[in-house]
């Protein structure tokens, strides 16, 4: 179990800590001459019980705050220590008005220095204290006087803390490894060693993990659980890691987080349920600069209130933290916001998701999903939620990362929902099949009414088609429906435009008899079509006249511009992109040169440059040192049927 101290300077939270462990947790040479904590200090006690308490002692002074909020992060239970003379001073409300709002609900008051005062006094602070603690999260927490000079009372307390570390309930270490750092720092013979709270998962020696934000990769060579040499490190206990791997303790420091490798998605949006303080004289307006403390990490950025543009005092609500720079989290992680300059306390909350979309975060139907969630996060409920809220898909693998899912059970919850799972080069996608269905039906219908009012079009490009309003859906998956289209006979392909089966486009007479003659021709011509000049000697027409019927045909779908002067037919498009789908599917690693397609099609260099340039545009192929590549999920929509 581990305790985490609070409360105002000079109330005695470190003395208090001495008495409880016998250990002096001021380190600092500063912190011992002018006997003030400046920074976070560790101590551990053996009360018997499998489960040892560990002591984070944290800093009273308003201006160490920064550092009060990286030892609160993650801790079991807190002890909020007040003076007997002194009663409840300005860094005791900020101190309770942290822990509120970060969640705690397990903790206990420790009225120190009581043989300073009479029993009257403890009295009277006492019923002023529960009085404090009543509209907190800490309401009807005991109260302990003690005496760090005399000893009393620190017996009863100590067998009080005893007790709870027994009967604890261990964290069950679901999903992967999470560590928040607070120190790091270099240990002779050793290198790097950083200490922190381990907040989910296990971590064993020679685990590979990785540094978040910055990924840094590295590997567990040894663990202290607790301050004892340990083989796992689990969630719920504080712990020294020393790393290997091409770190040091200036590549990691406070705020950044150890993470196991699939857990590294660093983010600078966050959707939020917000609380601001009742305290607060000022509404929280809509784009306010904050400072976001989160685990032991602080950021800048601002707040986008999704609902209205200001918030009241004592006010809830959802919102969008945008951060100047990345950040780990996820779901249910709670945080503290501070005013931009870092000296006042306004708000905090719960991250609902935390990879929040930089456009619709403010949509009827998000603010409706970030409802649900913030009435119930838990993986069970929100993957429906979720499932229902997305227009097209949504990313599994992603949802995983945020709900710290391990595959297995990700993998479980996705099978319980029905899902029909798309591979992407993004993640896993999914949907509903009834989703599926409807998106099927929408596309099918659109392409019956482009029909119906282009009856002398071939018919849409995939970006025509599934240019549906209020709708976008990531290529993959588009092409995904539209190949189930196709292979159901609902749709056919000519070239990279689609069209029902027995569509016909119906053009005026003269149109039909030079498309029908230019049809002749480019059969003739196989894979290398005349230019445009050449054509028209062959069509006994003048140039400009011809180009501009070529030029019609193309806007109709009939013929493809490949270039300025070569005009070809869908079908040809069609085996050219062929071509380069074996080209690609043949190679080691999926990779084509130009070369290799020239003596592949045999229409020699410069018309292979002008095909491979127009396959780019098309959305088949990718360019890249001299290379293509197939766009993903592509090459299943050529085939004509």
């Amino acid at each position: 179990m581990i305790v985490a101290t609070a409360g105002h300077i000079d109330h005695g939270k470190t003395a208090l800590v001495r008495a409880l462990t016998h250990i002096d947790t001021d380190r600092l040479k500063d912190e011992k001459q002018r006997g003030l904590s400046i920074d976070l200090g560790f101590a551990y006690a053996d009360v018997g019980a499998d489960l040892p308490l560990g002591f984070v002692d944290v800093p009273g002074h308003e201006r160490f705050i920064r550092n009060m909020l990286a030892g609160v992060a993650g801790v079991d239970y807190a002890l909020l220590v007040i003076a007997a003379d002194d009663g409840p001073m300005p860094q005791t409300l900020e101190h309770l008005a942290i822990l509120d709002l970060l969640g705690m609900t397990r903790g206990a008051v420790v009225l120190t220095k009581t043989d300073r005062v009479s029993p009257h006094r403890v009295d009277a602070v006492t019923a002023e204290i529960n009085a404090l603690l009543a509209p907190t999260g800490l309401s009807g927490a005991a109260v302990y006087p003690v005496s760090a000079i005399t000893g009393d009372g620190i017996p009863t307390l100590h067998e009080a803390l005893a007790r709870l570390a027994r009967t604890q309930t261990r964290h069950p270490p679901r999903g992967g490894f999470r560590f928040s750092v607070d120190r790091s720092f270099t240990l002779k013979g050793s290198g790097c060693v950083v200490t922190g709270t381990a907040l989910s998962g296990s971590l064993y020696t020679d685990d590979p993990l990785t540094v978040s934000p910055s990924g840094l990769a590295a590997r567990a060579r040894s663990l202290h659980a607790h301050n004892t040499p340990a083989d796992a490190l689990t969630a719920g206990q504080r712990g020294a890691i020393n790393l290997a791997g091409a770190v040091h303790h200036e590549s990691i420091r406070r705020g950044d987080w150890l993470v196991a490798p699939p857990l590294h998605h660093p983010t600078r949006r966050l959707d939020v349920t917000l609380h601001l303080l009742a305290s607060e004289t000022r509404k929280l307006k809509h784009g306010a600069p904050i400072q976001l403390y989160l685990g032991a990490a602080v950021r800048n950025g601002r707040v986008a209130l999704l609902e209205q543009t200001t918030l009241a005092p004592a006010g809830q609500g959802l919102a969008q933290l945008v951060l100047d720079h990345p950040v780990h989290a996820a779901v249910d992680d709670r945080f503290v916001l501070r005013d931009a300059a870092g000296q006042r306390t306004l708000a905090g909350g719960r991250v609902l998701d935390p990879f929040g979309p930089a456009r619709g975060r403010a949509s009827g139907r998000r603010q409706q999903l970030l409802a649900r969630l913030a009435l119930d996060s838990r993986p069970e409920q929100a993957l429906p939620a979720w499932l229902d809220s997305e227009p097209a898909s949504l990313n599994l693998d992603r949802f995983g990362v945020a709900f710290n899912l391990a595959a297995d059970d990700l993998a479980r919850r996705i099978q319980s929902e029905s899902v029909v799972r798309i591979p992407t080069s993004a993640g896993l996608m999914g949907m509903r099949q009834h989703r599926m269905n409807q998106l099927q039906e929408q596309l099918v219908a659109r392409l019956d009414a482009w029909h119906r009012e282009r009856p002398d079009n071939l018919g849409p490009t995939e970006a025509e088609l599934t240019s549906v309003p209020g709708l976008r859906l990531p290529v993959e998956v588009r092409r995904v429906v539209l190949n189930k289209l196709l292979a159901d006979g609902q749709m056919t392909r000519a070239g990279f435009r689609f069209r029902r089966p027995g569509h016909v486009p119906v053009l005026a007479g003269q149109d039909q008899q030079t498309l029908d003659a230019t049809v002749t021709i480019l059969n003739d011509t196989g894979l290398r079509p005349p230019i445009v000049g050449e054509l028209a000697d062959r069509l006994a027409m003048g140039k400009p006249d011809c180009l501009a019927f070529l030029e019609r045909m193309h806007s109709l779908g009939l013929l493809v511009r490949v270039a300025t002067n070569r005009y070809f037919l869908p079908a040809t498009v069609a085996e050219l992109a062929g071509i380069a789908v074996n080209l690609a599917r043949s190679s080691v690693d999926g990779s084509f040169d130009a070369a290799a397609f020239r003596d592949a099609s045999g229409i020699g260099r410069n018309l292979t440059i002008q095909v491979l340039e127009y396959l780019d545009r098309a959305g088949l192929t990718v360019y890249s040192r001299e290379q293509r590549r197939l766009q993903p999920g592509y090459e299943k929509l050529l085939v004509s049927r």
